[in-house]
């Protein structure tokens, strides 16, 4: 055993690696334990920079390691020169009684090692209870570990009251739950990967500040829940895939979504990507949604509830409905949408491949709960942006639809648009999607009807001619502009004409004539 006055040399029981120990006083009876020893009439300590979890005997050969993992964090809990520890050259650790972190500023890494409980154990891993403040748990970063279990059994991490908590570089391959954080402040999770989870994570009570990025959740199981007063957070550059990987948000504030892609592979266990629940007057607010690729494989992209403060751009959704954005005009105390900025979207809708909806069904709406239909109006709409790629006529149907302001007390009298076309001084019926309604009556067999379109306008200003009888049938005709001078000779091309119409130009006019059989025709111009 080589000696200096101050240094000695010790071969360590497990490792069988020489380790150098620093003379540090006179011995003490109290200590002798791994980091340090009373050797003859002193008292040593190891001097190291990374503590070896194998000095504590722990060698990943199948037992349950909790015991010795334990003592180690025991150990090192007043001890501030241990500020990091590693799982050297260990492949699968298994503990079934949780580790309980007790002390903060410390780093926990676990070189790539295979940490978990036993199959169908169903433990928490990592504890850290900071919630009385008398252990001073923050600033704990935990890295490059690889965890696996049923999805059944086992968390993660379960932290109370932690701040600055990082969770980056890891790898879950089944599990119930990663991540259950309460009252913690200022998390950072990053580059971790989930693989066949039942419930990535679950913020609530006031985790406040967090950050997850370049995150990846794919499984069968349940949404991740931002709930109860959790406000502050950040999620982008994440993937969401198969049934866990949705969004719950329940009295949350000031959430950043953004720039995630989004898929759910199978409608009958997916039906929104973003959704709230038990909303209650603005328990949701200032969220919001931006960049996002919601894929296919969902029934919409995103349902909330009486919310406030939201904004939804530039996404790209594929599913069959875009978005739906729901107030409860039944309970007009509890009910609220204020603030709804719902613009710049692209909504290539998807038909259904579950559930066999069709893509006549297709959504993208602000509503109310009893009402069901595009009703942008009630005062607890307003103010409100919203700019569809499509309006759906079967949310038009006949009377007035209110797309203004509606009085803010009963006693005050509505006021309300109804939307109108209006081009040289000539109003008709219009939908949102740029069209006209020509007429609607019942035909007689081979009645004729003169129509005046010149107010709309001629040439390349005139689209496509839709016909449609109460039984289904339709018939679309096209413009076709003469090329000559004048801009008002043209006619109407024949596509598809189920009804036996026949349709005439007339230099400012047409002339429907109905075929051989009585029946209901409706007719809208494209312009």
């Amino acid at each position: 055993m080589p000696t200096t006055d101050e240094i000695i040399l010790l071969s360590d029981e497990f490792t069988g690696l020489e380790y150098s120990w620093r003379k540090i006083g006179p011995a003490d009876s109290s200590v002798n334990n791994v980091l340090t020893k009373n050797i003859g009439n002193f008292k040593y300590e190891r001097i190291f920079e990374v503590a070896d979890v194998r000095w504590w005997g722990v060698k990943g050969d199948g037992t349950d390691e909790s015991a010795a993992l334990n003592q180690l964090l025991l150990d090192i809990k007043d001890n501030k020169k241990v500020n990091e520890i590693a799982f050297y050259g260990l492949e699968h650790v298994i503990v079934n009684s949780t580790l309980n972190i007790e002390r903060g500023d410390l780093i926990i890494d676990g070189k790539n090692c295979v940490i978990s409980s036993s199959v169908d154990t169903d433990i928490v891993i990592f504890s850290i209870d900071n919630s009385n403040n008398s252990k001073g748990a923050n600033n704990i970063n935990i890295k490059n570990f690889i965890s696996g279990n049923t999805i059944t059994a086992q968390t993660f991490l379960k932290a109370v009251s932690s701040h600055y908590l990082r969770i980056t570089d890891c790898r879950f391959d089944g599990m119930k739950l990663g991540f259950d954080l309460s009252d913690c402040y200022f998390t950072k999770i990053n580059s971790v990967y989930f693989q066949s989870v039942y419930q990535a994570f679950k913020f609530h009570d006031a985790t406040n500040a967090f950050n997850v990025t370049n995150m990846k959740v794919h499984g069968a199981g349940i949404p991740s829940e931002i709930v109860r007063t959790t406000t502050g957070g950040n999620i982008s550059g994440c993937s969401f895939e198969d049934a866990s990987g949705r969004l719950i948000l329940d009295r949350a504030f000031g959430i950043n979504i953004t720039g995630n892609y989004f898929e759910g592979y199978n409608e009958n266990k997916v039906d929104t990507y973003i959704a709230t629940v038990n909303a209650n007057y603005e328990d949701v607010a200032g969220i919001n949604i931006a960049g996002n690729l919601f894929y296919t494989g969902a029934m919409q992209a995103i349902k909330l509830d009486k919310v406030g403060g939201i904004s939804i751009t530039g996404n790209y959704i594929g599913t069959l409905h875009a978005v739906r954005i729901n107030a409860d005009k039944s309970d007009m105390f509890q009910s609220t949408q204020k603030n709804i900025n719902y613009n710049g979207n692209a909504w290539r809708y998807t038909p259904s491949t579950q559930v066999g909806i069709p893509v006549s069904d297709a959504a993208e709406f602000v509503g109310d709960f009893d009402v069901d239909r595009a009703n942008i109006s009630p005062e607890w709409n307003v103010p409100i942006i919203f700019t569809p790629q499509v309006f759906h006529g079967r949310y038009f149907e006949d009377g007035d639809h209110q797309l203004g302001a509606t009085a803010i007390e009963s006693a005050v009298a509505a006021n309300f648009m109804t939307h109108t076309w209006q081009t040289n001084g000539k109003k008709t019926e219009a939908y949102l999607n740029g069209s006209i309604n020509l007429l609607a009556k019942e035909f007689a067999a081979n009645e004729s009807l003169v129509v005046d379109i010149e107010p709309f306008g001629f040439g390349s200003t005139l689209g496509t001619l839709m016909m449609h009888n109460s039984s289904g049938q339709f018939a679309q005709f096209l413009w076709q502009r003469n090329i000559n001078s004048t801009a008002k000779t043209g006619y109407f091309k024949e596509i598809v004409n189920e009804l036996g119409v026949s349709i005439v130009h007339n230099n400012g006019s047409i002339s429907v004539t109905n075929g051989g059989a009585s029946q209901y025709l409706k007719a809208e111009l494209k312009v």
